[in-house]
């Protein structure tokens, strides 16, 4: 059905043209708009103060897990007032099935491709964690939008739903310590390997919605993707948007943060190469990775995700096994495991505290999943499980 409705949008898109859109204020998160044709859903809509009703409007559809529309479009605020882009968020689409999620994407498609003049080559799709993988699933099955903005979260287990030779652009983003964060490097290996336009975005932080800077830097990117498309003469901005990605490799650097500094210079090389001449900062970049400093943390940090590998599929394998025994469960092997986990970040650098953290909080994401999908269930031993593993990993404090 989505595949369908989509191919369907160059048809559409003629006969919008003529139809009287709606006023809305602009400037502001209005966030209880009925869904046309729908008894029960609705979405948020941000308006850029920039929007002309008598023009075609460039649109970021915006995936939220736990369906808050509101919490969804405000990291996207400055990036829709810098690029003029719409943003729609659903009030219904959440962590639940893909075609359920398919469906109300529809309803939303329909009801925005009716109500506003879309620009057919700016169209975009974003979503934090289950979101991000709903994003990526309907760029894949549609291949209609121009980019995704996927957050904490890489590419659904369906492989229909996963890119290949669509022509999208694909930007990630995650935080160091989320429990997606080697999930998301691996999807960067993987999209490298099909040659797909991508690149990932790190910075420090937990498994939620990025900060309105890293929205930005995104949009950054995939504004320069555009340009590359066509001539422009845009040089004043590209110029600005180098300067400020050359700012951010200095930062790090400042900062000792070597990792990240060599994942900007590979971004601003590959961004940027079509429009200015980077043979210096190339060589900047091939002297840092040759650097003691670097290599140090290279093997550091290699050596880490190795560990987390062995630790968080034996932490996977045996909640798997918990789950589907719950009256064998052994929680002071839990309870031992833990501790390991205890000390190695009291004595770890802090490439190592941040994969505990990650180890832990993926437990506990996996309890509570497990918990949340149980209350539709008639399990109490399962529900019991999760509620004692969420305890066991993030304990109350009085």
């Amino acid at each position: 059905m989505l595949i369908k409705y989509l191919l369907l949008y160059t048809c559409l898109v003629l006969t919008i043209s003529t139809q009287a859109q709606e006023v809305y204020e602009k400037g502001k998160i209005l966030d209880s708009i009925p869904v046309s044709g729908t008894t029960d859903e609705s979405f948020a809509l941000y308006i850029p103060n920039g929007f002309k009703e008598n023009e075609l409007s460039s649109i970021v559809f915006i995936f939220e897990p736990a369906a808050r529309s509101v919490i969804g479009i405000r990291p996207f605020i400055p990036a829709a007032e810098k690029y003029n882009h719409i943003l729609v968020c659903s009030n219904n689409s959440r962590n639940s099935s893909y075609d359920r999620n398919f469906g109300i994407a529809n309803n939303l498609f329909a009801h925005i491709f009716s109500h506003f003049n879309i620009k057919e080559d700016e169209m975009y799709l974003s979503g934090f964690s289950g979101g991000s993988r709903v994003a990526c699933a309907i760029a894949s099955l549609s291949n209609q939008f121009a980019g995704v903005v996927a957050c904490g979260a890489g590419f659904p287990s369906v492989p229909d739903y996963k890119p290949s030779i669509q022509k999208y652009a694909y930007v990630g983003l995650v935080g160091d310590r989320d429990m997606n964060y080697k999930e998301m490097l691996k999807n960067k290996d993987f999209l490298q390997f099909l040659k797909f336009n991508n690149t990932l975005i790190t910075y420090k932080g937990e498994h939620s919605w990025p900060a309105p800077e890293q929205i930005s830097q995104a949009f950054d990117w995939l504004y320069l993707q555009k340009l590359k498309k066509a001539p422009s003469k845009e040089a004043d901005e590209i110029k600005n948007l180098y300067l400020k990605a050359y700012k951010r490799i200095e930062e790090f650097k400042a900062r000792n943060e070597l990792l990240r500094a060599s994942e900007q210079y590979e971004r601003t090389i590959k961004t940027f190469q079509d429009f200015v001449s980077l043979d210096t900062l190339m060589q900047q970049h091939q002297k840092l990775l040759a650097t003691k400093a670097y290599k140090k943390q290279a093997t550091s940090f290699s050596n880490v995700l190795k560990q987390e590998e062995k630790i968080a599929n034996k932490l996977k394998s045996r909640m798997t096994s918990d789950f589907e025994n719950p009256k064998e469960t052994n929680f002071g092997w839990w309870e031992k495991e833990l501790a390991k986990l205890d000390v190695l970040e009291e004595k770890g650098d802090t490439n190592t505290k941040d994969m505990v953290y990650r180890i832990k909080f993926d437990v506990f994401a996996r309890a509570y999943s497990r918990k949340n999908t149980l209350l539709y269930e008639e399990n109490p031993e399962q529900t019991a499980l999760a509620e004692q593993f969420i305890k066991l990993v993030y304990p109350k404090t009085e």
